[in-house]
């Protein structure tokens, strides 16, 4: 029987955070990163390129009156790419002017990337990847100052081209993960064991790693600050079709509207996935 797999246009286009310090956070992502705010309402905040019809990132206010509410093992690790080495060169120089700490810089093969924690201790790792080289890539510390030397323009916010290509999640059970992963939502995966997921053609990647926080108390997800959802596009509504019956086929609980324009379905994680029509 053949597997499903999505569409190879379809990858997360939107992450969703909950936040608890939402003037930080907003301050960060614009100011520091460039991310264009699109619209404040309520209690959200959304984020996104260029691009007109972009939103890239979602932060949504937690109201808790617990002072000491922390991230829990759903806070998040996101790769946002950078289109070419100008825009990278640019942004570089706009996150040392804030003097915001850049706590890792490397370069694996022609993949240039520096690491980052926003205000409430998502990870963020900004990269320019250059021409793809087979065979081993090796991984060497990365000297920022003559890529934002040679940066001639300055970008004002995210360009069009601006993308997530990589996801790293924390999870207990890596196993049943990537069983949910592969054999419910359609990635691909070398192999059964592998720690890394593929969608869009190997252009989206989600990897899994173990959680940060052993022997504690797991929180209430409905408290807990992170990673909140995932939003991917499918661009017809045949797509939509072929999905549902898909999870119909494996028993699977998810939602779906009326006129299939929005499923959505939680994962091992209780992370929720929302699948959106054009």
């Amino acid at each position: 029987m053949e597997k499903f797999q999505l569409s190879e246009d379809v990858y997360i286009k939107t992450v969703a955070l909950r936040v608890k310090d939402v003037e930080k956070m907003v301050s960060f992502y614009k100011n520091v990163l460039g991310f264009v705010l699109k619209l404040e309402e309520n209690n959200l905040s959304i984020f996104g390129s260029q691009e007109k019809e972009s939103r890239l990132l979602i932060l949504e206010e937690i109201d808790s009156e617990e002072d000491r509410l922390e991230v829990s093992d759903k806070s998040v690790c996101f790769s946002l790419l950078i289109p070419t080495e100008e825009e990278f060169g640019s942004l570089l120089r706009r996150i040392t002017a804030h003097n915001y700490p850049i706590y890792k810089s490397v370069q694996k093969g022609q993949r240039k990337s520096v690491f980052l924690e926003d205000p409430e201790g998502n990870e963020l790792e900004v990269s320019y990847q250059g021409s793809i080289e087979q065979g081993e890539e090796k991984v060497e510390l990365l000297d920022i100052q003559p890529l934002i030397q040679r940066s001639k323009v300055l970008y004002s916010s995210l360009s069009s081209g601006v993308r997530f290509d990589r996801i790293k999640l924390r999870v207990e059970d890596k196993t049943e993960h990537h069983s949910f992963y592969q054999d419910i939502l359609g990635m691909t995966s070398e192999s059964d064991g592998a720690d890394a997921l593929s969608m869009n053609n190997q252009n989206f990647w989600v990897h899994l790693d173990d959680p940060i926080k052993q022997n504690e108390p797991k929180k209430d997800s409905k408290e807990a600050l992170g990673l909140d959802f995932f939003v991917l596009t499918l661009t017809h509504v045949d797509e939509m079709k072929k999905l549902k019956q898909h999870l119909e086929d494996q028993k699977q609980e998810f939602f779906v509207d009326k006129k299939l324009t929005i499923l959505t379905i939680y994962d091992p994680s209780e992370i929720e996935w929302w699948f959106v029509r054009n």
